[in-house]
C-alpha cells in the first residue's frame, strides 16, 4: 500500500491575520474593564455558591485555559503600561 501524503494547512496571508497591535482609546479600555469586572463578579458568585453549598472542592474543566487567559491579561496590562509610558515620553520630548 502506498502512503498517503498528509495535507498541510495553508497559512493565512499576512494581510488576513489579526494585527498584533491595535489602537486603544479610553472608551475601548473602559469596555474591556467592564467585561473583566462582569467576569470577576460571576467568578465571585461561583465561589460564594461553592462556599454556601459547603462543597470543599470541585474538578472543573478548563483550568489551564483560565490560567492562560489570566496570564494574557497580565501581559496585556504590562504592555499597555509600557505603551502609555512611551507615549508620555514621546509627547514630552516634542
Amino acid at each position: 500500500m502506498a502512503k498517503q501524503k498528509t495535507k498541510t494547512a495553508k497559512k493565512p496571508a499576512a494581510s488576513a491575520r489579526v494585527p498584533r497591535k491595535e489602537p486603544y482609546t479610553n472608551q475601548r479600555l473602559a469596555k474591556v474593564q467592564e467585561r473583566v469586572r462582569e467576569q470577576a463578579q460571576r467568578i465571585g458568585g461561583l465561589a460564594r455558591a461553592l462556599h454556601q453549598a459547603k462543597i470543599d472542592s470541585l474538578v472543573i474543566d478548563g483550568h489551564q485555559m483560565l490560567q492562560r487567559g489570566l496570564k494574557q491579561i497580565d501581559n496585556f496590562i504590562h504592555n499597555a503600561t509600557r505603551a502609555i509610558s512611551d507615549a508620555k515620553l514621546d509627547r514630552d520630548e516634542m
